[in-house]
């Protein structure tokens, strides 16, 4: 995905984030207009039902027609009077208008004229409400005479109007303002929410990249913080394993290298002796027999060489099987040392065995711990750089395991080395890898994995030569352990 579409991706985003904000704020708003709304109706709908109150002012318009004298018709005088009081007259004869000082139009009039001529009047006053309007009533020698007060909220939509128009008015410039405000706040959340995961996106791509060495930066302190932390975690797990995979494949290079050396010289020896036979230049018995001698030599050292890396091989493929066989550690390191004591007496190697008093039951792959053994052994003829070489083998119990000690009486190794000894491939400085030619890096490494496997661990020091410590599980501790899961 390119730049161009994952911005269009974030825009789309942050328009939905704002436009659900501004409809939540618009429909809040509308909402509260339309209860405002129908409040109002139900009020106008409900009216005076005949139940308000008559005007203030009603009883002195009803004095004054009360007072109109019987021989005077002055409508004109009358009419003012009334007006006083807000009053217009109204009179009527069979029900024909005869004067009028209404404000209404020609239709109010009359829709008036036909409620009041429903009105049995008699010689009293009457006063009442008739449709938002107030009137006073009262028959004078055949005449209808009506002093009428109408209500200033019915005089027709103007008012209405009037009251409507600032109040929508109003009510939009609120609108307009809070959804102003809500974009605002609203963008102003959607930067912040949209900022970490372009970092992370911008993180992604430098890891499509190949680069892993710029982690991605988040100040923040909220739910995207340990996001943040956790993909560049994950971004220097990834830098480590590249690092390791260069050294890796570096190892795996240098070791093509020295084993194609370290074929090449026994070969060439090998050549080189069988070429000596062909040519003649073995021409006594003991010479052929000591050019065969070592001819034959060579070829053991060739396959030693091989069938070690065939043992890494099987090892890197997890085809290398565990026969695990329940042994005392104490009989088989007694039977190891003297099947190889003969033999190691003539590379003026020679090892002693201590063992404290008490049985030391293991589960263990004898063929497996005799190549733990060997290489053990082989180590220390090739790196500890004295002669004779002593070799000791220690025993013993401690906190329901069992210690193996594989001790020299060489010179150690370098303490900075010390973490490195049974990593693959490594070799050290150039002497020791250099050493006879014959280095590899693979010895101490597949003594680590064979007592990994057996479920035990391995460390080296250094302590007037170099010591290597295994420490297997106790065959009674597993049973012990075995009892107490089987009973959960």
């Amino acid at each position: 995905m390119n730049m161009s579409s994952e911005r269009s991706v974030d825009m789309k985003v942050i328009n939905r984030i704002m436009v659900s904000s501004a409809l939540l704020v618009v429909l809040s708003l509308v909402s509260l207009l339309a209860v405002f709304g129908i409040f109002l109706l139900m009020d106008s709908v409900r009216g005076d039902g005949g139940k308000e109150m008559l005007d203030s002012k009603v009883f002195q318009a009803e004095n004054q027609l009360s007072s109109i004298e019987a021989s005077k018709k002055n409508w004109e005088l009358l009419n003012d009077r009334l007006t006083e009081y807000g009053y217009n007259l109204l009179v009527l004869q069979d029900k024909r208008i005869l004067y009028h000082s209404l404000t209404a139009s020609k239709d109010e009039v009359n829709e008036m004229i036909k409620s009041f001529t429903n009105i049995n009047l008699q010689n009293d006053v009457l006063a009442g409400r008739l449709q938002h309007t107030t009137f006073v009533a009262k028959s004078y020698e055949g005449y209808a005479l009506y002093a009428v007060k109408q209500d200033v909220d019915s005089t027709g939509d103007s008012s209405l109007l009037d009251f409507w128009m600032p109040f929508v008015l109003i009510s939009l410039a609120v609108i307009v303002v809070i959804v102003l405000l809500s974009q605002l706040f609203t963008r102003k959340m959607a930067h912040r929410i949209l900022q970490p995961l372009e970092a992370l996106s911008e993180g992604a791509k430098r890891i499509q990249s190949g680069d892993l060495s710029r982690p991605v930066i988040y100040k923040g302190n909220d739910e995207f913080a340990p996001v943040s932390a956790a993909f560049n975690h994950m971004q220097e797990h990834l830098l480590d394993e590249q690092q390791k995979n260069k050294a890796y494949e570096k190892a795996r290079v240098d070791l093509v290298a020295g084993i194609s050396h370290d074929l090449r010289t026994p070969l060439t020896s090998i050549k080189g002796y069988i070429k000596g036979l062909q040519d003649g230049v073995a021409n006594t018995p003991e010479k052929r027999e000591r050019y065969l001698q070592i001819a034959y030599q060579k070829s053991c050292d060739m396959d030693a060489l091989l069938r070690k890396l065939f043992y890494f091989s099987s090892m890197e493929t997890g085809n290398l099987p565990l026969l695990l066989e329940e042994r005392d550690l104490g009989d088989f390191v007694h039977e190891y040392v003297l099947a190889r004591k003969e033999e190691l007496v003539q590379s003026m190697v020679t090892i002693s065995v201590e063992l404290k008093p008490g049985s030391y039951p293991v589960r263990i792959d004898e063929e497996q711990m005799n190549r733990v053994m060997a290489n053990l052994i082989e180590n220390a003829i090739k790196y500890a750089n004295v002669q004779p070489i002593h070799l000791t083998i220690s025993v013993w119990h401690e906190q329901n395991q069992i210690h193996l000690m594989f001790a020299d009486n060489g010179g150690g190794v370098p303490d900075d080395h010390l973490p490195y000894l049974f990593d693959q491939f490594w070799r050290g400085d150039s002497a020791r890898s250099q050493k006879n030619g014959e280095s590899n890096g693979l010895g101490l490494y597949i003594v680590k994995y064979i007592v990994d496997r057996h479920g035990g661990t391995v460390a080296a020091t250094n302590d007037n030569g170099l010591h290597i410590e295994m420490i297997l599980p106790s065959q009674m501790e597993r049973e012990h352990e075995q009892n107490i899961n089987h009973r959960r």
